[in-house]
């Protein structure tokens, strides 16, 4: 809306602010006395008698707090040497190199007797006095210092000081920046916007619009919503000082070992996140408690509420770094899941293949970045500089390139530059890249190991935790031990004393005990469970085959495992610690499996 309001939106058929690129300065002036100053003074309402009070409202809606504020950044006159030929020849009355803070204008300039309303405007103020923080332009990167002009909360006022400013030439060939500030309030929706317009004025001619509109909610905990929020936050702070006590005792009994785990080292940097974010936020709150209200006091100067902008924003980027690491902490926790398993694996599997194809993408992306900047970086503005080459090749790697620009600047050497990029880059590196991740991949998959790992140790692990409904339903029961419906028919004839054809409640607790105990049997055949280990090692003889038998100790009648299955047979068949479990029901299967 205010991007609309500022930027876009026009003034009987006029310019608006985008339209000043390529001018000297004059579209800049109209652009200011047009769509800006009527958005900022409701100059296209007041046909509709809009009373004195509504003055500095944007679309009726947007408060302007204090006045809005003009900053111009200049370049001192002969920063530039001319070459010998040119200047003996007074080919041009004086040189203005590009803007850098070694090159910055911090003299007054400018006929004072000719100046009414804009005394100010021609005297340097600098970052100390302005209070505000270095700027990213489209060209460079402005101070904070520079020649500033206020606005006025009247009209008529406004217009004389621009009008004066035109006419004495406040914009000439040593300004390099200007700068238009207005900060607005909009009480509906509780934010506070930093409204920015950039014209820079390159040291090659012409202008360069830019704008950044920042909306921040500095006012905190004043609806439910808030509160409930405050309420997370208060746990998450506990949280951080808990994962810190324990951190602490973990390098404290680990030394350096502990940052040789990938995990602990990111969790470790997740708790220094979560530290920032909390300190960032403490500290926006108590800086919002103590200048809010002198800033809002502000009525016919410029309230500076950079600071303020400068710590929420550092507070919210430190909270997006830190809750995208801990979603990528999840993963640490999915290899349950042999999909999630397989990917785990086959990423870590191929780093050192991923590090080499990462080396020789970088020198072939790296030669054409400076090839490409080389060739076209007179002609084409995406080409203007090493650094602005490299991010047009990562676009050209999605498709968003200009052929026909390219090809206007050499018949051949353009199609060549762009279709031998996407042969290397898509047909060789590209397929390089999948050829990687596909081998890696299908080797992973292909370990036998790798499901039997995961799904038993879950299993194992985690069945303790999975809700079961306790009821006299002893068959269902039975079941999740791994009897056959034919093994329960045999357990309900042997403890049905009555011959009722089902177990009564006492007849129940006989049968519990005897799982207990270990001592139920089936046809006076033992169940036991066959834990296979590794068989390049042997244990013991049995049958001809090495064994070792052992007690499964029981806590609970309820366990996965029982002592309902007394017997387990110990084989080593595999290098690691992956376990099998195999209920032997007959000597006919345990002879299948020791042969």
């Amino acid at each position: 809306m205010l991007r609309g309001a500022f930027v876009t939106s026009k003034l009987d058929g006029g310019d608006t602010f985008n339209d000043i690129a390529q001018s000297n300065g004059e579209d800049f002036w109209k652009a200011l006395k047009g769509p800006i100053c009527s958005r900022l003074y409701n100059i296209h309402i007041t046909q509709f008698n809009i009373t004195k009070s509504d003055y500095g409202y944007i679309y009726n809606e947007n408060k302007i707090l204090g006045v809005a504020r003009l900053r111009q950044v200049r370049v001192k006159p002969n920063s530039c040497e001319l070459h010998k030929e040119f200047a003996k020849r007074n080919y041009t009355q004086g040189c203005y190199a590009a803007y850098t803070t070694r090159n910055e204008d911090k003299d007054s300039f400018g006929d004072s007797s000719l100046n009414i309303f804009t005394s100010d405007a021609w005297n340097y103020a600098s970052a100390e006095r302005t209070k505000t923080s270095v700027h990213s332009g489209v060209v460079s990167n402005y101070g904070g210092g520079g020649f500033v002009q206020l606005f006025t909360r009247n009209t008529t006022t406004t217009m004389d000081i621009l009008e004066e400013l035109e006419r004495n030439s406040w914009i000439n060939r040593g300004t390099r920046a200007i700068f238009f500030d207005v900060i607005v309030y909009n009480p509906n929706i509780n934010l506070f916007c930093h409204v920015r317009l950039l014209a820079e004025y390159p040291s090659s001619g012409g202008a360069i619009p830019s704008t950044s509109i920042q909306a921040v909610k500095l006012i905190r905990y004043t609806s439910f919503m808030d509160y409930f929020t405050l309420t997370f936050e208060i746990i998450f702070t506990v949280i951080a000082f808990l994962q810190l006590i324990e951190c602490s005792i973990e390098i404290f009994k680990k030394r350096l070992l502990f940052l040789f785990n990938l995990w602990n080292s990111i969790d470790l940097i997740l708790l220094i996140l979560s530290f920032l974010c909390i300190l960032f936020e403490l500290l926006n709150y108590l800086s919002t408690k103590k200048y809010l209200g002198e800033l809002l006091k502000i009525e016919n100067d410029y309230p500076n509420f950079d600071e303020l902008f400068a710590l929420k924003i550092n507070s919210d980027f430190y909270l997006g770094v830190t809750l995208a690491i801990t979603w990528f902490k999840i993963f640490k926790y999915l290899n349950i899941n042999k999909t999630m398993l397989l990917l785990n694996k086959t990423i870590s599997s191929c780093l050192n293949e991923i590090f080499a194809f990462t080396s020789v993408f970088l020198i072939i992306f790296l030669a054409y970045t400076q090839l490409g900047w080389i060739l076209f970086g007179r002609y084409l503005t995406e080409w203007r500089s090493f650094r602005i080459s490299i991010f047009t090749l990562f676009r050209m790697i999605l498709g968003d390139f200009d052929l026909y620009a390219m090809r206007n600047i050499g018949e051949i050497i353009g199609p060549l530059f762009l279709f031998s990029y996407i042969y290397f880059v898509y047909f060789v590196l590209l397929n390089m890249f999948l050829a990687i991740i596909n081998e890696t991949y299908s080797r992973i998959e292909s370990d036998p190991t790798l499901e039997t790992l995961k799904i038993r140790k879950f299993s194992l692990n985690f069945y303790p935790f999975i809700p079961r409904k306790k009821s006299i339903d002893y068959e269902t029961n039975l079941k999740t031990r791994g009897y056959t419906d034919d093994d329960i028919r045999k357990i309900v004839h042997k403890y049905d004393t009555n011959k009722d054809g089902t177990l009564d409640e006492q007849e129940q607790k006989t049968m519990k005990h005897d799982l207990a105990k270990g001592q139920m049997k089936i046809d006076e055949k033992s169940l036991f469970v066959s834990i296979r280990l590794n068989p390049l090692t042997q244990i013991d003889d049995f049958d001809g085959n090495q064994h070792q038998s052992t007690t499964l100790p029981i806590n609970d009648d309820e366990e996965l495992i029982k002592s309902d299955i007394p017997l387990i047979v110990t084989s080593n068949f595999c290098e690691n610690d992956t376990i099998e479990l195999r209920l032997d029901q007959d000597a006919e299967y345990e002879n299948e499996n020791t042969n």
